[in-house]
């Protein structure tokens, strides 16, 4: 198999001179796989709806001054999953990024639900010793098992924590006792939406409890579904748009970030705002790993 054959839809629909296997600096990874999802289905939708609605983005970034695809960008084939089951995907996420992986590019990977981020962290923990996870979700993900899978898209977290240094997560208003309980016992540094709107004190928290090597992974729901809608599992409240930027910014600011994925997004037919809001948080986040001062 050609692990760096190109979408027939490349992100941001840039220019050939941009878009080059060897020379971008980034990668985007869709990753479109749906299978243990419990409520409202569509993951496996969302890289092609991201993609297009990135062909609509403006390429200036305001903030930064800059145009972040000058590093260039370059978008992968979808990786498909095989219907083995969802302990099989992860393994086969996991083997798939071991292959594709190298350290001098950034990668960001469009899922499908939040379990490919178990397989992504375990391919990176064998090349990054002290991996830090940081998760913003509304949900904990921490269960060990649900509805009889671990490999469920509500255990994600629990085989994240099992294989990275340290686990960080941001913007909780929904989680089990179960997952109180390991929260407490497992001593991992959380905040709910609400305490992190009320003060910076996740400033501290990401200094003190991520280590140099960050993956951010981003569930969609972790934002108010006032202005994104489109996710399966909705909580009321959440983050808005500026504080999701925030957070990012300060993490790459302090630390490295070594790639991101973007999970759970779930396309509502006729709603494109929320697709063309993803596209330009991929945009953001390219941004600030390559050009903040």
């Amino acid at each position: 198999m050609n692990f760096l054959s190109t979408y027939r839809l490349n992100f941001a629909d840039l220019p050939s001179s941009l878009v080059d296997s060897q020379k971008s600096k980034v990668r985007i990874v869709p990753v479109p796989y749906e299978a243990t999802v419990t409520y409202k289905g569509g993951t496996k939708e969302a890289p092609f709806a991201i993609i297009t609605a990135s062909q609509n983005l403006e390429l200036w970034d305001e903030e930064l001054g800059v145009e972040p695809c000058e590093v260039g960008i370059f978008t992968l084939a979808p990786f498909k999953c095989s219907s083995s089951g969802p302990k099989e995907a992860v393994k086969e996420i996991c083997s798939y990024v071991e292959k594709i992986w190298d350290s001098e590019k950034f990668y960001i990977f469009i899922g499908g639900e939040h379990i490919v981020s178990a397989g992504i962290v375990k391919a990176l923990s064998k090349i990054y010793s002290s991996l830090s996870v940081l998760c913003l979700d509304a949900h904990a993900d921490l269960r060990n098992v649900y509805e009889g899978s671990p490999y469920n898209h509500a255990c994600a977290m629990r085989r994240v924590k099992e294989c990275s240094f340290s686990l960080v997560e941001l913007g909780l208003r929904s989680f089990s006792k179960e997952e109180a309980e390991y929260l407490k016992r497992e001593a991992i540094p959380y905040q709910t939406s609400f305490q992190v709107l009320q003060s910076d004190s996740w400033k501290n928290i990401i200094r003190e409890h991520l280590s140099e090597f960050v993956y951010v992974t981003v569930d969609v729901d972790v934002m108010d579904p006032s202005f994104m809608p489109s996710v399966g599992t909705p909580e009321p409240g959440g983050l808005d748009w500026y504080k999701i930027l925030e957070i990012i910014r300060f993490t790459a600011r302090h630390k490295k970030i070594v790639g991101a994925d973007i999970v759970e997004f779930s396309p509502l037919a006729g709603v494109v705002a929320p697709d063309f809001l993803v596209a330009k948080l991929i945009y953001k986040i390219i941004g600030y790993r390559f050009f903040l001062k």
